[in-house]
């Protein structure tokens, strides 16, 4: 994996020059605080931290503040040594408070001296996440990554490596995620990374169905073509039969972030043609939410509606099986004769319930069904004839 981000020698004399500004001292001339002992102890604090004792030009700082020493160029300083110290985050929590005083040169230099440090920090982060990546420590680099989100360090370019090591931590979907926000503030610069990603990640679903994708690859250039091209793909799969692989592609175009509905229609069919028609009702419940095309939705309605006889159906035949794994064949047997008696032209019922009486040792399975059914009949026509009297 190539990380980008690889300082050039420009670079590197750019931080050297950054960190030189993080260094150099307030300009005493400008204070509006003319006390000359102030402006001495100023001089003083820049001559340490200037000489490399910076943990002395600190020290003075903070000794001057519990004697009572107030000054926003002492906090300046402050701020300044304790970056050149590597504690980056006290000294933009300092810059950014004096970025609100009333000192509009302080304010400025303030706003650009927290932002310089920021930069320094997402750099010195970077460095070391694209060292750990290149040495095979993607934990390792994902754990720093997330220390330093947790402190508020995070910019494009961290969002990316981040991306980059979940992709070498099998987290596709993780990586797609992050790439697909960056790529709605940068099309040109993030586009090209979200659809080689998405196009390998969809390719390796299929050819770990032993099928070659047909309908897109990597030189696609928009994610609408893309999405176009796995649309053509499911047509192809559901034309061959390869109904099972057509859902796992789908499931990995919905998971990636794919938003359309014609997605969602083409996985409920697939699960209608495996028979498999409770898992359809609920897949088009959920998918029909977040749908906003009116013609989408009524054809999710349709099927809906042509679904529920075979909905009811289905969850009868998964209620026989824990009644069965228990021994308990009478129940599964009532089960059976009330489900015919409520619809009796379903086949299934009349073979499941021959099944069982097969397994009860019944001879004739077939003329028994029919009894039991007629038995059942007659039963409830006379209840209901007792009651009405």
């Amino acid at each position: 994996m190539r990380f980008p981000w690889a300082r050039s020698r420009s670079s590197v004399e750019c931080t050297a020059a950054e960190r030189k500004e993080l260094s150099d001292g307030a300009t005493q001339s400008s204070t509006s605080d003319r006390d000359p002992r102030l402006m001495d102890l100023i001089r003083q604090v820049i001559a340490l931290r200037q000489s490399g004792d910076v943990q002395g030009s600190l020290d003075l700082i903070d000794r001057s503040f519990a004697e009572g020493i107030s000054s926003n160029y002492l906090l300046d300083n402050r701020a300044r040594a304790l970056s050149q110290l590597n504690c980056e985050r006290e000294a933009i929590q300092i810059w950014e408070a004096l970025s609100k005083c009333g000192d509009l040169e302080l304010q400025e230099k303030a706003k650009r001296l927290s932002k310089l440090a920021y930069q320094q920090q997402c750099r010195s982060v970077l460095q070391h996440v694209v060292q750990l990546s290149q040495q095979g420590h993607a934990t390792e680099a994902l754990s720093v990554l997330d220390v330093a989100r947790a402190e508020g360090i995070e910019n494009d370019m961290l969002l990316d490596n981040r991306a980059r090591v979940l992709v070498q931590l099998n987290r596709h979907v993780e990586a797609i995620s992050i790439w697909r926000q960056l790529s709605q503030s940068d099309s040109k610069k993030y586009n090209s990374i979200l659809i080689s990603q998405l196009v390998g990640t969809l390719q390796l679903i299929c050819r770990s169905q032993g099928w070659n994708v047909q309908c897109f690859d990597k030189d696609v250039e928009t994610l609408d073509k893309l999405e176009g091209g796995v649309l053509q793909e499911c047509e192809l799969l559901c034309g061959l039969g390869y109904t099972k692989l057509l859902i796992k592609l789908v499931d990995q175009a919905l998971e990636s972030g794919f938003k359309s509905p014609w997605l969602a229609l083409a996985k409920a069919n697939a699960l209608i043609e495996l028979e498999q028609f409770v898992d359809a009702k609920n897949f088009l419940n959920h998918s029909k939410e977040s749908v906003q095309d009116q013609h989408v939705l009524v054809i999710m309605e349709d099927m809906l509606d042509a679904l529920s006889s075979d909905v009811e159906v289905e969850l009868v035949v998964r209620a026989l099986v824990p009644l069965k794994a228990k021994g308990d064949l009478d129940a599964a047997q009532n089960l059976l004769v009330q489900a015919l008696l409520q619809n009796h032209s379903c086949v299934l019922y009349e073979e499941k319930l021959q099944e069982l009486l097969v397994e009860r040792g019944e001879k004739n399975p077939e003329h028994q069904v029919f009894e039991l059914f007629l038995g059942e009949a007659e039963r409830i026509r006379d209840t209901a004839s007792v009651s009405s009297q």
